[in-house]
This record gives C-alpha cells, sequence and structure tokens, in this order.
C-alpha cells in the first residue's frame, strides 16, 4: 500500500489527544537536514533538492535511508539531477526509489561517474525516473548491484561501460549479480566497451530476468582487439541483454542492437542467454515479443558467429513472437542462425510465431535447432530467410538448418527462403544422430530455393510427411522438393502433394536415395530420382495448386483448384480434426480426406438481400 504523506500523517494526529498530537508533530519535523524525515520511524526518505549533495539531496537521503526504506524523489522542482561526486552508493540490502515518472526526473551521471552502485545483497528498486549519462571502468555504465534490481516506469539510456582496453565487461546499462525484473522499462542507446568477454551492451544479469512491456534499442556489446591481448579470447554476448540462467520477455521488443568482436565469437545481436563458451545452459520463453533489425559482426576469418537476433543455451520457447531482419555477418569462414540459435541438447518450440527476413552469410538463415534435440514448429511461419555459403560449408537451411535434430512441424509454413548451399525451406545435417523421427504434418513448403534439396534436405535420419504440400520450391540440382542422401534411413509420405518442383537437373520433386519411399494416397506428377521408387498408389496428375495465400488461419496456404485429383484422395492416418488452418476448417469433408494441407470445405450458406441491407446466409 503507499506511504502516507507527512501532512496527512500530521492531520491524523491533530484529531489525537493534544500531548499525543504534540508528540507526533515533532517526531515528524526534520532533524538537522530539511527535506529529509526520519527513516527509523516511517520508513520513507524525502528528496527535497536537485543538489548533488547536502541537505535535502538524493545522496542524503540513500545515506540517511535504512533497509527497507522508500525514497521519495516526487514534486521536486526540477527535472534533472546530475552528479558531480561520484556514484551515489546503496550500502544497504533493500531500498526503493520512486520517482513522479520517467518523463519527470532524470538522474545523471554528467557522462563522468556511474549514477548508482548498490552493494546490497537485496534488491535495489527503482520507479518513476530516468538514468542516463552514467560511465564506469568496468560493468554497470550506470547501474551496478550486487543483489537484485527491479524496474518499473524506469528508461536506462547513454549510458557507457569499460574502455577498448578493459577486461571483462558486462552491462553498459546496467550489470547486476542476481535477478532482474523490469515493468515498463527502456534500455535506449547504451554500450559496453571491452577486450576479451564483453556481455549485456544494456543489460547483464547473472540470475534470471523477466521482462515485461520493456524496450531495448540502440544498444551494443563490442569487444575490441586490443594492444597485447589475446585475440582469440575477445569475445561478444548479447548487444542488448545477456542473461546467465532463465530469461522470460513479455510484450517487450528488442531492436536494433549489435554485438560485435573484432577478432574472436560473437553470440546473439540481440539476446544471448546461457553461455555456449562456458557450456552454462539457461532457459529463454518469449510471449508476444519482437526481436528485430539485431546484428552479430565478427572480423575473424575463421570463427563462427551466431545468433543475429538470439543465441540461447538452454530450453527455449517463443510464443506469438516474431523475430525479423536480423544479421549474422563475417569477414571470412561462417556466420550462422541469421535469427535464433539455440544450442546443445536442448528443446526449442515455436508456436504461433514468425520467422522472416533474416539473414546469415553461411547457414540457418532464419534459425538453427539445438543440435541431438527437438525442434517444434507449430502455427508458425519462416518466410524470406537468406542463408548463404560464406567459407564454402555447404550447411546451407535458408529457413531453417538442424544439426543431427529431430524436427516437427505442424500446422506451420515454410516459404520463400533461400540458401546457396542445400536445404532451401529445411536442412537436417548429420541426422542419424537425431533422437527422433522427425515429420511435417498439416503444413506448407512453398517457394524455397536451394542448391539441392528445395524445399526439405534430408541428410540422415527419418522424415515422414503427413497430410502436407510441398510445392513450387526449386534447386539446382537435385530433389527441388525433397533430398534424401545417402545417410538419410527412410523417407515415408502419407496424403501429401510433392509438385510443381523444378530443377536444373533431374528429380523435380522427389530424388530419394533410400530403395523406397514409403506411404500412401500421396500426388507426384513426375519420378522420383532413382534409385528410389514410389508407393503405387501414387496420382500423377496436376494437382492444379492455387498460390499461397491467406485462406484462412494462421498461415498461409495453397488451396486446391476446382477438379483438383487431389480432392478426396487423401488419408487421414493420423486421425486429424482439422487440416493446416485450424479450428473451423475441417480435414475430412466428403468421401475422404483431400490430399495435401489444405482441405476444400462445403460451400457456405447462400448471401441473403433484404430490402434494408445485406445479410450472410444463416
Amino acid at each position: 500500500m503507499p506511504v502516507p504523506s507527512a501532512s496527512l500523517l500530521r492531520r491524523r494526529a491533530l484529531r489525537l489527544h493534544p500531548l499525543v498530537a504534540c508528540l507526533a508533530a515533532a517526531l515528524l519535523m526534520p532533524s538537522g537536514h530539511a527535506g529529509v524525515r526520519s527513516a527509523a520511524v516511517h520508513g520513507t526518505v524525502q528528496v527535497s533538492t536537485c543538489d548533488d549533495a547536502g541537505p535535502g539531496s538524493l545522496r542524503e537521503a540513500v545515506a540517511a535511508a535504512a533497509d527497507g526504506d522508500v525514497v521519495e524523489l516526487g514534486g521536486l522542482g526540477c527535472d534533472t539531477i546530475t552528479l558531480s561526486s561520484g556514484p551515489i552508493g546503496i550500502g544497504v540490502a533493500n531500498l526503493s526509489l520512486v520517482g513522479p515518472g520517467r518523463e519527470g526526473l532524470t538522474i545523471s551521471g554528467g557522462d563522468a561517474q556511474r549514477v548508482f552502485d548498490h552493494a546490497g545483497n537485496g534488491t535495489l528498486s527503482l520507479s518513476g525516473l530516468s538514468v542516463a549519462h552514467g560511465t564506469a571502468a568496468d560493468g554497470g555504465g550506470c547501474i551496478r548491484s550486487a543483489g537484485s534490481l527491479a524496474l518499473d516506469d524506469v528508461v536506462v539510456s547513454s549510458c557507457v561501460a569499460g574502455t577498448p582496453d578493459t577486461a571483462d565487461v558486462a552491462g553498459g546499462g546496467a550489470s547486476v549479480a542476481g535477478n532482474a525484473t523490469l515493468t515498463d522499462a527502456d534500455f535506449l542507446d547504451n554500450r559496453a566497451d571491452g577486450t576479451q568477454r564483453v556481455r549485456g551492451g544494456a543489460l547483464a544479469v547473472g540470475g534470471s530476468l523477466r521482462a515485461t512491456t520493456s524496450r531495448f534499442t540502440g544498444n551494443r556489446a563490442h569487444s575490441h582487439d586490443a594492444s597485447g591481448g589475446n585475440p582469440m579470447q575477445n569475445l561478444a554476448e548479447g548487444g542488448a541483454i545477456h542473461v546467465l540462467a532463465d530469461a522470460e520477455l513479455v510484450d517487450s521488443t528488442i531492436s536494433g542492437n549489435t554485438a560485435q568482436s573484432d577478432t574472436f565469437e560473437v553470440f546473439g545481436g540481440g539476446l544471448a542467454v546461457g553461455s555456449h563458451p562456458d557450456d552454462v545452459a539457461g532457459s529463454l520463453e518469449l510471449l508476444r515479443t519482437e526481436v528485430s533489425g539485431n546484428t552479430v559482426v565478427s572480423g575473424c576469418p575463421v570463427c563462427a558467429p551466431q545468433g543475429g537476433g538470439i543465441a540461447a543455451v538452454g530450453i527455449t520457447r517463443l510464443r506469438r513472437s516474431v523475430v525479423l531482419d536480423n544479421t549474422v555477418g563475417s569477414t571470412g569462414f561462417y556466420g550462422g542462425a541469421g535469427g535464433l540459435r539455440v544450442f546443445d541438447a536442448a528443446s526449442a518450440e515455436i508456436i504461433d510465431s514468425t520467422i522472416s527476413g533474416n539473414h546469415a552469410d553461411s547457414a540457418g538463415g532464419g534459425l538453427i535447432g539445438p543440435s541431438e534435440g527437438y525442434l517444434t514448429l507449430d502455427g508458425s511461419l519462416v518466410t524470406d530467410n537468406f542463408a548463404g555459403n560464406q567459407g564454402g560449408t555447404q550447411e546451407g537451411g535458408g529457413g531453417v538448418l538442424c544439426f543431427s535434430c529431430t524436427i516437427q512441424v505442424s500446422s506451420s509454413t515454410v516459404s520463400g527462403n533461400t540458401a546457396e548451399a542445400n536445404g532451401g525451406g529445411i536442412g537436417i545435417l548429420f541426422g542419424e544422430s537425431a533422437p527422433g523421427t522427425s515429420t511435417v504434418v498439416d503444413s506448407t513448403i512453398s517457394g524455397n530455393v536451394g542448391a539441392e534439396g528445395g524445399g526439405f534436405m534430408l541428410d540422415g535420419g527419418r522424415l515422414r510427411v503427413s497430410n502436407s504440400t510441398i510445392a513450387f520450391n526449386l534447386a539446382s540440382t537435385r530433389g527441388a522438393g525433397i533430398s534424401g542422401t545417402e545417410y538419410a534411413y527412410a523417407i515415408e509420405l502419407q496424403s501429401s502433394i510433392v509438385a510443381d518442383n523444378a530443377t536444373g537437373g533431374a528429380a523435380n520433386n522427389v530424388w530419394a536415395f533410400p530403395d523406397t519411399v514409403e506411404g500412401a494416397n500421396n500426388l507426384i506428377p513426375n519420378a522420383p530420382g532413382l534409385p528410389a521408387s514410389m508407393p503405387a498408389d501414387t496420382l500423377t496428375g496436376d494437382p492444379l495448386l492455387l498460390p499461397l495465400a491467406d485462406n484462412g488461419g494462421r498461415t498461409p496456404t495453397h488451396a486446391l483448384g476446382e477438379g483438383s485429383p487431389a480432392i478426396d484422395a487423401g488419408n487421414n492416418t493420423l486421425g486429424l480434426v482439422f487440416d493446416q488452418r485450424g479450428e473451423g476448417y475441417a480435414r475430412e469433408v466428403g468421401a475422404a480426406a483431400d490430399i495435401g494441407a489444405f482441405e476444400q470445405q462445403p460451400p457456405g450458406p447462400d448471401d441473403v438481400i433484404f430490402r434494408d441491407g445485406f445479410d450472410a446466409g444463416q
């Protein structure tokens, strides 16, 4: 509950017995310092001047506060307090600073010192103010906490931590040893500079982070090539945020941040969770959050910078989120995972989300999934991502790339992605070490481009495609729809369309090295690449697919044209209730399920025109 003001307490005291009233009034009177109330009595200390030091100042109020007190900064006659005599040291475990609102008051370090230095092991809470222009030789340009940090309605901006010669810098804006909780917080244009390891251009958290309705924009973590240093130790992690343990972001934005190393590895242009070099796992959950326009840059000719938007070690889940227009760039050998990189044998779930327009110089234009783990795409769109072939690594994966992982795709669309190597839409490498069978169910893979496997490249492991459409993909060599190498154990197709794909060579739709492609009720217009053979009941007519479009549901689909041989010619061995579009679009209409991801629905009721208006049928 809010702390009563001094005037309110005085009014209450006057209603008491006169002697009690006098005693109460005496206790409320300032003692020695104008504007500073006794923290021991009421737990609130009032700031009354905008001076850096002296009676009534913020510095004096913090010095007078006891553990758990509140420092009030409302009602000041200024909008800026500029520090000139060093950072404000906070020795108590728990302290709250309450301002009039982020637009009403800024605490500035004057580009000369850190603003707040919290030595306590509790929580420093800031609300309703801005913190700016702090600078520190080590981590935490504006705020450093040995405990935890809570921000509510706070802006942290234009803070700088470290110098190009400083080793191991963390948190350009704030460095937190414990946990951080952010609500409606902005971290803008902060910078962490150093050599060797540099983490979190805006925020570095040693524990866990929960951020709600918060924004991180224009921050940078830069590991420099300092004279006399070991260039192969200059690591940068998290252009905006580095969290060592668990991170949860809700209704937040991470945009326009950069992680850079002049000579070595870089992870996470926007956000890094856990630590890949140290093999430390955390977890990541994004809900209704956008990660966009972030960049990873490495000057190392033989390194592997990764995660233009996000690099995460551990269990990762994105729900109703967007990873958009992020970039991984390298001057030489490799640059992977333009949007998202998930490391180690974890699991990653992309649910009702979009991964679009990301760019990687070498592999995994949209994302790279966990090695020997599980990647799930459900109700999601992976589109218009690009993976180059810098260094000739031939790893590909324009939309999605997995090293020995198992992919489960459902009710999703992978479209318009490009790989200069293999796997324009989806690529699985070293699948023989994958823990399970990869599946594509009720999904569309369309309009992707790759050298081999324009739609799907399977280099090891097993693939099962059910009630899906793989169409209009391009490959310069073979298997424009699906390509399975000699390391692929088995390919099974059930009630799926693989059509209208094109190559510069043979096997436009399917190239499958295994002797047999298994399954039933498929529509594949032309022969696959030998030596494989297709199921005997495979249809070969034109499926009459209409262009990829919003036909309802969560993701775009190819509708079936009038008279398509796919109508009522499929199966529903999985017992699916809906087609790719989800609720409201039944999977089985008519004599049998349609082949492919799209089920033609029964015609709706006729429209009715009334004298006074227009009404759709009842």
